[in-house]
């Protein structure tokens, strides 16, 4: 892994992931959030930097993590790879309609989110990092 290589991953999935939940949280799943509006901060309490925040850290994660699987010239780990980090991070995301007033419309909808973010994070850092 070279520098240049983790930190152009790390952007790329970073890109993704905040046009990705930007499009999916703040448009999608809108309807959803204002029917349960009475469980969700008041918008100027929302803290967007801790939100950048969390995003770029999952994506340098994925983008540190995704070449100690080895050699993967032909992305063919990536499907897998992201697969299996979509269940890790829907799992926690299922368990939040037993500890938190939703919906289980809104937990499932989490869940599934996190199930694309994570594989659509993967085959982006893996197409980053076997670009030639």
């Amino acid at each position: 892994m070279t520098a240049k290589r983790f930190l152009s991953a790390t952007l790329g999935a970073f890109v993704f992931v905040f046009l990705y939940e930007l499009l999916v949280h703040g448009h999608l799943m809108m309807g959803l959030y204002n029917q349960t509006a009475s469980l969700w901060r008041p918008q100027e309490e929302c803290n967007m930097a801790i939100m950048l925040l969390s995003q770029l850290l999952f994506a340098a994660a994925l983008a540190f993590f995704y070449p100690i699987i080895g050699s993967d010239t032909e992305c063919k780990k990536a499907i897998p790879f992201g697969a299996g980090l979509g269940l890790v991070m829907a799992a926690p995301q299922l368990a939040t309609y037993c500890y938190l007033p939703i919906p289980l419309s809104i937990s499932l909808s989490w869940a599934l989110i996190s199930f694309i973010k994570a594989l659509g994070s993967t085959y982006i850092v893996s197409k980053i990092y076997n670009w030639k």
